[in-house]
């Protein structure tokens, strides 16, 4: 089961035009990373559980699935919370299940959790993984490969342990009888509590693969640079330096340096003397003369005249970036046009056109 239902508000004005489980990382929607993942472990048949943007999200995911993958998709009417959502599959389960979240990049090696699952004989496991920040996240303390203490977004000073909930569990039917019906409800904030109180065994495993909750936009970014890490080669693009992946290898111009982990789509075109390093381009994008984009993702069809410098930023599909502007920690929404020499820190631009894409 992947729940994908969110509205992925945090990532605002790029989730207005396009479902946060489809957003790309290193050119494959995020959603596929933990599609891929069930399928290395033989897991065939999947339930996806939707609301926001529905329609969108089912096309990609039919577009992008494994031929040999069965769907079948929950559309929730009114948002029902992670476990409410996966009650409303109930009768569709029959067996041991893996519930994953759609809209966080999991790259995990399922086969090993699901072995330890089965050896601990618990009725539910919770991957986990370790953080340096632990306060956006649900926290676990584990003694003798049990949880025994379960808290959500500790505030400062309250974290006792930095492991947290990658939002990855492995299920017994049977723990469905515990989740409420007809009723909003959630498994970190009151499933897993309840679970602990009635002394329920919740079985934890450290997570082996990569990790990213991909809730703003500085975590896209380097959820991008995180996948063409690990999937890139190096020596693709001639004189460049670090690991790429190339969907087709960009049309560079004298001059151009280009440096990884970084992703590039097809038919990309570098003017001289630019330089691209810890970026992800997309389909079609055109960079003129002397720009420098430098940690950001540029999505389909944007042109980037000559002199502009991006850093740590988004420009989503179809923008046109004129002569000598700056941007450094923005977001970009859709079919914008930046005039020359503007200077753009620190904001996220929305435009109404956006609304328009289902």
């Amino acid at each position: 089961i992947i729940m994908a239902g969110g509205m992925g508000t945090r990532l605002r004005p790029i989730t207005y035009s396009i479902p946060k489980p489809l957003i790309p990382i290193a050119g494959r929607p995020c959603i596929n990373y933990l599609m891929d993942s069930f399928y290395r472990a033989g897991v065939r048949d999947l339930i996806i559980t939707t609301g926001y943007k529905f329609q969108s999200l089912i096309s990609g995911v039919l577009e992008s699935k494994h031929a040999d993958q069965t769907v079948l998709f929950s559309v929730e009417r009114e948002p029902a919370g992670t476990a409410g959502g996966v009650k409303l599959t109930r009768n569709f389960i029959d067996d041991t299940f893996i519930v994953g979240s759609g809209d966080i990049l999991q790259d995990f090696d399922i086969a090993g959790i699901l072995e330890s699952h089965r050896k601990s004989g618990s009725k539910i496991t919770i991957v986990l993984t370790e953080v340096d920040d632990p306060s956006q996240f649900g926290i676990a303390e584990v003694k003798d490969g049990a949880i025994v203490r379960f808290l959500e977004k500790p505030p400062p000073g309250k974290a006792f342990s930095n492991l947290i909930n990658t939002g990855l569990y492995i299920i017994e039917p049977e723990i469905l009888d515990e989740i409420p019906g007809g009723e909003t409800y959630d498994f970190a904030k009151q499933l897993f509590p309840a679970l602990l109180k009635k002394g329920v065994k919740m079985h934890a495993v450290i997570g082996n693969g990569s990790w990213l909750d991909t809730g703003r936009p500085h975590d896209l970014i380097e959820a991008n640079k995180m996948m063409s890490e690990q999937y890139g080669s190096v020596g693709i693009v001639p004189g460049s330096t670090g690991k790429l992946i190339c969907k087709t290898p960009p049309r560079a111009a004298k001059g151009v340096k280009i440096s990884g982990p970084s992703y590039f789509g097809e038919s990309v075109t570098i003017g001289a003397g630019s330089a691209i390093s810890g970026s992800a381009i997309y389909n079609d994008v055109k960079i003129g003369d002397n720009v420098s984009v430098i940690d950001s993702v540029i999505m389909d069809s944007t042109k980037i005249e000559d002199g502009t410098r991006i850093e740590r930023s988004v420009i989503m599909n179809n923008d046109t970036i004129s002569e000598d502007c700056e941007i450094e920690d923005s977001v970009l929404s859709q079919r914008l046009t930046i005039h020359r020499g503007s200077k753009i820190f620190n904001v996220a631009l929305h435009s109404e056109a956006a609304d328009d894409d289902t």
